[in-house]
């Protein structure tokens, strides 16, 4: 090891040597520098080539670069993008090395090893280590807001964001450093905003001038993400034309201004259109790494062999004419069987494998169980797409989440659990991100308090990303890495309290869900505690009363629902195997008041962004809180009305009322008002989102409850 004389405050510099016309490495080296730089050091570059006699950290990329050093060589575990940090005695002096198989790799490496400094505030405190990637796809689903699937003020406000090249610097930096290598961007019909249609130019709006602009962000965006060894994909829903090619060309056509759902509409003319564009697209943007293409929203009429032959001779067809190699997701539609899917990938031998197959997990709600409960659609039958095991594609899991936008989520047990449960062979990895919400402007946060010290919504929420984007790429990782970046911004104290209390309060809404069966985008929305549909945009219905929750089945079996449970109680049945409301309800508690207890913990200081962290665990308690007692209240008022027992009814009512489950939320509202504000909400359509918004439903429920006798239940 260097002598101490070598380290903080030396005028000595620290060097760095790496192969500089790799931008992954230019890229991932900066960040090192600047770890280096914050411990009080100097750093520089030198070329690989000057490694030798000069270099304190050497960044070594493949066995032909290795084969430069003498007793030098990769890790024989190493894999595709893993990476190893080890110390050696080189050439007389204690020199760190980051050995790495490709690019991505060695990116990963030296990022590795910029956390490791940033945590430890020392060269000579990096430990060794090996790490390579679990899955070979961990991407994030990101919305774009123009041509958007759907369509609400929170995706017009974020369009001039996400226009907004310095955005994507941040996101992208983001992304590399969590080790996520993939970025898939949704709508509707993305072509008239990229090119101008060779033999349709009229279905693009723009004039030269703003087509140019359209086109330098683009190339700008996918170049950025190159260089950060991530790959680009725009994912649409097929039959979807322009507003202009309309009005041009085919007036009954169906342009993405139209609702979603519906009738199909084709013609050999929107064919072509669409086969062209294809092709177009991926000769005019090369740094775009591939395209997904989706069977089913206005499809509507077709067969399933009918819906996968459009997409054979439309996007299959246009891929196979472009000039270069074209990587695909195939999403698995619910309306299409699996054997006729798996017949037209199996039949392609010009598109590089595998094909990326995106299942969505749970539907729109995967943070209900790391367990496959149902997927878009239902189930039956989707384990034809990796049953038998598949030869040239891999299964992708789609994570959505449309429960939480607001509050900060962190539980890196269930994701290691999801994983564990659901990486067999045949899974190619994860897809994390929402239909409803773009992590751009942050329109949630009250204006001018002391503890913004973020500018988009993704930062706001860090840690979500980072859990997700390491542990997908690294599994083992431990909690220790997430508890020291809690430190490094809030103070080593803070640390392990709070991702301990994020775990426990984040257990809310896996338990909401169980006990709520979803399926689409708005039928649950667990931090709001709502369920809707389209009828109930504006009716203030949406919030689950005490009546909805008597109502509903289980969506997990393991659950038993209030009625299944009084029924049991009352007939003397078992209940070994399964989890009973009033479990549940204890468990809430439990892990609501152990939060608060660590929150207490916490050494309070000035106002910081702690304070907001802290505020979105005390706002996951009152909830949990809430939600115990009112599964409470539904055992007892079931029971009454079961068997007429008073005394049921009357305790029905106390849950309900505070300091019980009003109380708590009103401890909700206070605790989201002090910094959140109201907000657009896809799932309230444009009734702006709040928790005070249902401080009327909470005496709804108590009123239900204290009318509702037996003679009038029936």
């Amino acid at each position: 090891m260097r002598p101490n004389n070598r380290r903080r405050f030396s005028e000595m510099p620290i060097v760095i040597a790496f192969g500089e016309n790799s931008p992954q490495l230019i890229f991932a080296v900066g960040k090192l520098k600047e770890a280096i730089e914050r411990t009080g050091e100097i750093a520089e570059y030198i070329q690989l080539e000057q490694a030798a006699a000069n270099a304190d950290i050497i960044i070594v990329t493949g066995a032909d670069e290795a084969a430069t050093f003498d007793g030098i060589k990769p890790n024989g575990t190493l894999g595709p993008e893993g990476f190893e940090i080890y110390r050696s005695l080189y050439q007389g002096k204690s020199t760190l090395f980051v050995m790495a198989l490709d690019e991505s790799g060695a990116m990963y490496g030296a990022l590795e090893l910029a956390e490791q400094l940033r945590l430890h505030e020392g060269i000579e405190r990096v430990s060794n280590s090996v790490r390579n990637a679990r899955f070979p796809f961990r991407a994030i689903k990101f919305n774009l807001p123009w041509s958007s699937y759907r369509k609400n003020e929170c995706f017009t406000n974020q369009v001039d964001t996400v226009r907004d090249l310095a955005f994507w610097q941040r996101f992208l930096d983001m992304m590399a450093e969590n080790r996520y290598n993939a970025l898939t961007l949704w709508n509707l019909h993305p072509y008239p905003f990229m090119f101008r249609s060779k033999n349709f130019p009229k279905a693009t709006p723009f004039s030269d001038e703003e087509l140019g602009g359209w086109r330098e962000y683009w190339t700008s965006l996918f170049r950025m993400a190159k260089e950060r060894g991530i790959e680009t994909y725009l994912v649409n829903w097929n039959i979807f034309v322009s507003e202009a090619f309309k009005d041009h060309y085919e007036p009954e056509a169906i342009d993405d201004q139209q609702y979603h759902h519906g009738d199909f509409y084709s013609s050999e003319q929107i064919k072509r259109y669409t086969r062209e564009c294809v092709t177009q697209l991926m000769e005019e943007y090369p740094d775009l790494t591939g395209i997904g293409i989706s069977a089913g929203e206005r499809m509507k009429g077709m067969s399933p062999q009918e819906q996968q032959d459009w997409i054979h001779e439309v996007y299959y067809e246009g891929i196979k004419r472009a000039n270069r190699p074209v990587k695909l997701i195939h999403r698995a539609p619910f309306s299409v069987d699996p054997a006729i899917a798996r017949k037209v990938i199996d039949s392609q031998e010009f598109i590089p494998e595998p094909v990326w197959v995106e299942v969505k997990f749970n539907w729109s709600h995967a943070y209900s169980s790391p367990r496959l409960l149902l997927t878009h659609g239902g189930s039956n039958g989707m384990e034809g797409y990796w049953n038998p095991p598949p030869e040239k594609h891999k299964i992708t899991w789609m994570v959505r989440n449309e429960d939480f936008f607001t509050l900060r989520w962190a539980q890196p047990e269930f994701i290691r659990e999801h994983i564990a449960i659901n990486g067999q062979d045949y899974v190619g990895g994860y897809y994390i991100g929402s239909e409803c919400f773009i992590p751009g402007k942050d329109y949630s946060h009250a204006s001018g308090c002391p503890h913004v010290t973020w500018t988009y919504a993704f930062e706001k929420h860090w840690l979500y990303y980072m859990l997700w984007g390491r542990l997908l790429y690294d599994p083992a990782t431990p909690d220790s890495v997430f508890t020291s970046a809690l430190g490094c911004r809030y103070g080593k104290q803070a640390g392990e309290s709070l991702l301990k209390a994020y775990s426990l309060v984040c257990e809310m809404p896996r338990t909401l869900a169980s006990f709520i069966r979803f399926t689409w985008d708005f039928t649950l929305y667990a931090e709001g505690f709502i369920s809707t549909d389209k009828s109930e945009y504006n009716g203030g219905k949406a919030f689950i009363s005490l009546q909805d929750l008597l109502a509903n089945p289980t969506s997990d079996p393991t659950y038993l629902s209030i009625k299944a449970y009084v029924d049991r109680v009352l007939t003397g049945q078992t209940m070994d195997g399964f989890i009973t409301p009033l479990q549940a309800a204890a468990k809430l508690e439990v892990n609501a008041r152990e939060a608060l207890a660590l929150l207490d913990s916490i050494p309070r200081t000035a106002p910081t962004t702690l304070d907001c962290e802290k505020a979105d665990v005390e706002a996951w308690a009152h909830l949990s809180l809430y939600f115990s007692d009112k599964l409470r209240s539904g055992v007892c008022f079931e029971t009454y009305l079961r068997t007429g027992d008073e005394a049921e009814r009357r305790k029905a009512v106390e849950w309900l009322k505070a300091p019980h489950a009003a109380g708590h939320w009103e401890n909700l509202i206070a605790v989201t008002k002090s910094h959140y504000v109201e907000q657009p909400l896809m799932h309230l359509g444009k009734t702006p989102f709040t928790w005070e918004l249902f401080r009327p439903n909470l005496a709804e429920d108590i009123e239900f409850a204290e009318g509702n006798r037996i003679e009038s239940a029936h």
